[in-house]
């Protein structure tokens, strides 16, 4: 019984923390951390919906390469939802439906067979270059919300010079 405690009130304490990063409340991270990145991306995100009033008036903004700014925007607020709430994978059209049942059914096979899938490789090596990989997609991930957060802010103040808001 206990068991099922403690895992009951780890789930809650995982909801409330994110609750926390898409409310902005205030939070307790390293700067160092993922989770700062992330909740630096949500404020910035929640922060261009609060000054982005009118979207339509985006598509007025003048376009820099390829970004179009109505487009931006829609893609940065559905990343934040994606990354807040898990949206579900049918939401994103077949190709991704394709990859998400190919990875899982690889995964299935490789847990059925009880190996990494890599032969004369034992767990302890199998865990370190999962570990070294999960590190790579962090620091890529990493990179990629501080890029996506720039663009946000970078949105925002063009609409706020656009309007004639204060900046």
């Amino acid at each position: 019984m206990s068991f099922n405690t403690d895992i009951s009130s780890k789930l809650e304490s995982s909801r409330n923390t994110l609750r926390k990063i898409a409310r902005n409340d205030n939070t307790e991270f390293s700067k160092q951390s993922i989770l700062n990145d992330m909740e630096k991306f949500v404020k910035m995100v929640n922060t261009m919906d609060e000054t982005v009033l009118v979207p339509s008036r985006l598509m007025n903004l003048p376009q820099e390469g390829d970004d179009d700014p109505f487009s931006l925007f829609a893609m940065l607020n559905d990343l934040k939802t994606e990354l807040l709430w898990a949206g579900d994978v049918e939401e994103h059209g077949d190709r991704a439906r394709r990859v998400s049942d190919l990875s899982d059914t690889e995964s299935d096979a490789s847990s059925a067979a009880g190996d990494s899938g890599i032969d004369g490789e034992d767990e302890r090596e199998s865990a370190a270059r999962a570990a070294a990989a999960c590190r790579r997609h962090l620091r890529g991930l990493r990179h990629s919300l501080r890029h996506l957060t720039a663009a946000a802010a970078h949105l925002t103040r063009s609409y706020q010079e656009e309007v004639g808001a204060p900046v």
